[in-house]
């Protein structure tokens, strides 16, 4: 099979599309033959060597934790699943390549009436927002949450899903995406470009943050005592959180089955909505992590949704 690789850390230019050995498939596993692959953070920054103390890669490396594709093999006995469903999901890493050897609960079958790549947009940065908004955040209905970077790949989940559950939303982000926050449910959009969200929103009882930087710290005035801020960007300080009597935690991402399956349910029923930004077919994969990274030319830079890459074509 062929697979994008990288043999040494770097950006866009590392990236190899080549032969590589086919995986094997393990207990409890299936094998897909992914069709579609989207960029994110998580691979750019492996890839690159930032936490390499932290997050060690062997090389060859593939990168990729979404993909959306069909499952071309099945162990004896498998029930759950049959050769020839149309699938998707989130792993580790690996799923640039044109098959992967998955964990039957990393998986879910697509939602239905929408296209693999829009599917292998979804796992990471919806699975992100799933748990930040359910599972840390812990919404209830009525509250008031601030929603830091609300147009990015996590927040634009992040937005829905807390309208879904009945919270009033303060989302920051560019002032150019204001329509587009307020199509998914923002009730009042800041323009961190030109407005201090501390002078607007009052009264918050949840903080998602998918920015990093000092935005967790500015944001515990806002708060109210007993709030919680979750940030998947930096590591908040515990100690000086308290001083406003609030709870603020750093969350990674989990591959669960379960959460993946309720998405799965909200994007079938029309009441959370995909957001892929372009579409590159595999051959041009390092200028797709360009346009990402910001590295191509202005014309070519994006500003909300998920950069996704077609390894077949279908």
């Amino acid at each position: 099979m062929k697979a994008v690789r990288i043999h040494n850390y770097g950006g866009p230019e590392a990236l190899v599309y080549e032969e590589a050995p086919r995986p094997e498939v393990g207990k409890d596993q299936v094998l897909v033959e992914v069709i579609a692959v989207s960029v994110n953070h998580i691979d750019v920054n492996r890839a690159s060597g930032t936490n390499k103390d932290r997050y060690p890669i062997q090389f060859p490396w593939t990168p990729g934790v979404d993909f959306a594709g069909r499952i071309d093999y099945v162990p004896e006995g498998e029930e759950d699943f049959r050769v020839g469903d149309e699938v998707y999901g989130k792993v580790m890493e690996g799923s640039y390549a044109d098959y992967i050897a998955v964990d039957k609960a990393s998986i879910a079958r697509l939602p239905a009436h929408i296209s693999f790549a829009e599917a292998a947009s979804v796992p990471h940065v919806g699975l992100t927002a799933w748990e930040a908004v359910f599972d840390h955040g812990r919404i209830e209905p009525g509250q008031t949450v601030l929603i830091q970077g609300a147009a990015g790949a996590v927040g634009s989940y992040a937005t829905q899903l807390v309208k879904l559950a009945g919270g009033f939303i303060y989302a920051v982000a560019n002032g150019q995406d204001t329509e587009y926050l307020m199509s998914l449910g923002a009730d009042v959009v800041i323009d961190y470009k030109t407005v201090d969200f501390t002078t607007v929103a009052k009264e918050v009882d949840l903080v998602l943050d998918f920015v990093g930087g000092d935005t967790a710290a500015r944001s515990y005035p806002v708060m109210k005592r007993g709030g919680r801020l979750v940030s998947t960007a930096a590591q908040p300080e515990e100690q000086e959180a308290g001083k406003f009597g609030i709870t603020a935690t750093s969350m990674g991402v989990h591959r669960d089955h379960e959460d993946l399956k309720e998405l799965t349910d909200l994007i079938e029923a029309g009441k959370v909505r995909t957001d892929v930004a372009d579409i590159y077919p595999v051959a041009e994969v390092r200028k797709a992590w360009e346009v990402y990274t910001g590295k191509a030319e202005p014309e070519k830079k994006y500003t909300h949704g998920q950069i996704v890459i077609e390894l077949q074509n279908i």
